[in-house]
């Protein structure tokens, strides 16, 4: 009783001030933090995990084999009133948002810097709702459970129990599970914490018990109102307002850490190619940042980074070295997301979207001049949208709403896919 009392002390004093110091972007620190209370040892082990993933990303050749990882997401919405019951619209939107940023077709990507160009990286991660539950029933990748817990503010867990108000999760093993729900403080109606995730576990001398809580718990948490964009944003939301929330947290549950380090200049993320900095910039966008002098080609601040706290109209990019963790940790922490999902290969039949992104009609060429018996569109929850191709190889999507899609296009026995973003 007397930590709920402290809290909440603390809670209302810091909600006197700035949004930087009422609600906290990501709660990662958090997390690890409390899991070192429960599991002593937690930390020193956390700290093995993230130097194994660092040195194999370091080592790890960019990939150029086309293959691309395709995630299956569930999306448990738990909600008290109708405005915590996030529409499948929104849900769908935080989908396309992960897609486009993971798959660096975001359209903000003009704004990344000259100096980090050659470091920015399509990560080779999709996204897609999962088609079908854990019994093998369809399934549109989203459950909405209606709960009598006013705000989850006080736990990292309940939220992910059927038993506290919550929604148990899929097999954490065959799906990524991203739960919905309020983390406002209660009276103030301030969110404390916008996100936060269970990193990948795994050190061969980890603690017992000290997975992600308990292995069920693993997955993704964002408070309702940050999932997807937020339109006409108020001064609380106007710099968390892009769905970018989602981004940052999946690349920790990815194995990725704040680009900071979590510490000052000493501190690193243990990958080169984020430059050193003292600290987050928290809602910031001031591309003049530099607070670190780090090797002789000394670098601004990556404030441009999605594992930052930058302002996320600032934010648009990962790193190849950022890929090459989460690359990394998919293929040896979380092979099972990836079985019975489809990956994706370029081949001899290069077929191409011209143009990607499109409003209007895209074209559809191949290299080879091989016949295309066959083509369709897919939304990345597997429905087959209406599309008819011309004479001319074109087809009119303009009526499609803006997102990313899949053409897939048979020629004789062969099945090859490509996506497209309809802005």
């Amino acid at each position: 009783m007397h930590k709920i009392y402290s809290l909440l002390s603390l809670a209302l004093s810091l909600c006197l001030s700035g949004f930087a110091q009422q609600t906290e972007r990501c709660g990662h620190n958090r997390y690890v933090n409390e899991m070192e209370q429960k599991h002593p040892g937690y930390l020193a082990n956390r700290k093995i995990v993230d130097e194994q993933i660092a040195l194999a990303a370091r080592e790890r050749v960019v990939r150029e084999d086309g293959i691309v990882y395709r995630i299956p997401v569930v999306f448990h919405v738990i909600y008290r009133n109708d405005a915590q019951n996030v529409t499948d619209e929104k849900l769908l939107e935080q989908l396309d948002i992960l897609n486009r940023d993971y798959g660096r077709l975001n359209e903000d990507t003009v704004n990344t810097r000259q100096e980090f160009l050659p470091v920015a990286a399509s990560t080779g991660i999709e996204f897609y709702m999962a088609q079908w539950d854990p019994e093998g029933n369809p399934t549109n990748g989203i459950t909405r459970t209606e709960t009598s817990t006013n705000s989850f503010w006080l736990t990292m867990t309940d939220m992910k129990s059927t038993a506290n108000g919550g929604k148990d999760a899929w097999d954490v093993n065959q799906y990524l599970n991203i739960w919905v729900c309020n983390m406002a403080i209660p009276i103030l109606n301030t969110p404390f914490i916008l996100g936060f995730a269970t990193p990948p576990n795994g050190a061969p001398n980890w603690p017992d018990g000290s997975g992600a809580e308990q292995p069920q718990y693993d997955g993704v948490v964002l408070h309702y109102q940050v999932a997807g964009s937020i339109d006409n944003p108020d001064q609380t939301f106007a710099s968390i307002s892009k769905g970018r929330t989602a981004t940052h947290e999946v690349g920790h549950y990815l194995g990725l850490r704040h680009i900071w380090g979590d510490g000052d200049c000493t501190e690193d993320d243990g990958l080169f190619d984020t430059p050193e900095a003292a600290d987050a910039q928290q809602q910031t966008c001031d591309y003049s940042t530099n607070t670190c002098t780090d090797a002789a080609n000394d670098l601004p601040d990556q404030i441009e980074n999605y594992m930052d706290y930058t302002d996320e109209n600032c934010m648009n990019m990962f790193t190849q070295q950022q890929t090459a963790a989460m690359l990394y940790v998919l293929e040896n922490f979380r092979p099972g997301i990836l079985l019975g999902t489809q990956r994706l290969k370029d081949d001899a039949f290069d077929f191409k979207i011209f143009p990607n992104p499109a409003t209007g009609l895209i074209r559809i060429t191949n290299s080879l001049g091989a016949l295309m018996n066959k083509v369709e569109i897919y939304s990345l929850d597997g429905r087959r949208c209406e599309s008819i191709m011309n004479e001319n190889n074109a087809i009119d999507v303009s009526a499609l709403r803006p997102g990313v899609y899949f053409i897939s296009v048979r020629n004789n026995e062969q099945i090859h896919v490509r996506r497209f973003l309809k802005s």
